[in-house]
């Protein structure tokens, strides 16, 4: 019998990606003190609730000023399209992993690659935002006082929301995953060579290819039998 722990490693991505995915639907930005709460949505969404005065839920760019809403909108379009298709990719990637579509072989170096880009992506914003609502209370307070007085940090008055700390915990889940595809040994019980050709010898080669339990070039046992690569050795069942 052969057991390979690579086989479950899909589970990793997919966790990630489905938390990431969550997440992109909830405030990047929130605030809540003094009878005030806002909440910014990394993709353009706003809501404010002040105490005695109701609430409102609009959208940043059609709000004034535009000369600071625009902006702010702009820094957090880009990182959130970088999330939101990451996320997915990360969904799909792991699922054709577990439905046999697709090697692993193939995919390790990517889930790397997306949990790097869903770490720099809201470090982006987060950096961005700082920087435009910094800029904006110097130009209006020194349009007001002739003068700009110190400036507290962006992130020391507004916390950072499930939707940025999520992006870090998927990026982790992705990244895990690469690295285990990469470094997990397949692990075998003793296999009789004649044993393993047998079992191969039930599955035609030809038309039903796909339909093998063990890869008929490594030996490799197969999670599923419609299997149309091998995912220890790559190998394409349909070429052969």
């Amino acid at each position: 019998m052969v057991t390979d722990s690579r086989k479950y490693i899909w589970v990793l991505p997919i966790i990630g990606g489905v938390l990431v995915l969550i997440s992109f639907f909830t405030p990047a930005v929130s605030y809540n003190d003094l009878g005030i709460q806002e909440q910014y949505w990394m993709w353009g969404l706003y809501y404010q609730s002040i105490s005695g005065y109701g609430s409102r839920l609009t959208f940043i760019p059609t709000q004034e000023p535009s000369q600071f809403m625009l902006p702010l909108f702009l820094i957090g379009i880009f990182p959130a399209i970088l999330i939101l298709s990451g996320s997915i990719k990360l969904i799909t990637s792991g699922n054709a992993i577990r439905t046999g579509r697709k090697s692993i072989k193939n995919l390790k170096n990517l889930w790397i690659g997306l949990g790097i880009m869903l770490i720099i992506a809201p470090i982006i914003y987060i950096i961005g935002i700082d920087i435009i609502v910094t800029n904006y209370l110097k130009y209006i307070l020194e349009e007001i006082y002739g003068f700009i007085p110190p400036i507290p940090n962006f992130w020391n008055v507004y916390n950072p929301g499930f939707a940025l700390i999520a992006s870090f915990i998927g990026a982790i889940f992705s990244i895990v995953g690469g690295i285990a595809s990469k470094t997990i040994k397949t692990k075998e019980e003793p296999i009789f060579i004649g044993e393993k050709k047998e079992v191969i010898s039930k599955r035609p080669i030809g038309e039903n290819s796909t339909r093998f339990n063990f890869c008929p070039e490594c030996g490799h046992q197969l999670l599923y039998i419609g299997n149309k690569f091998c995912t220890e050795c790559g190998t394409d069942f349909n070429k052969l």
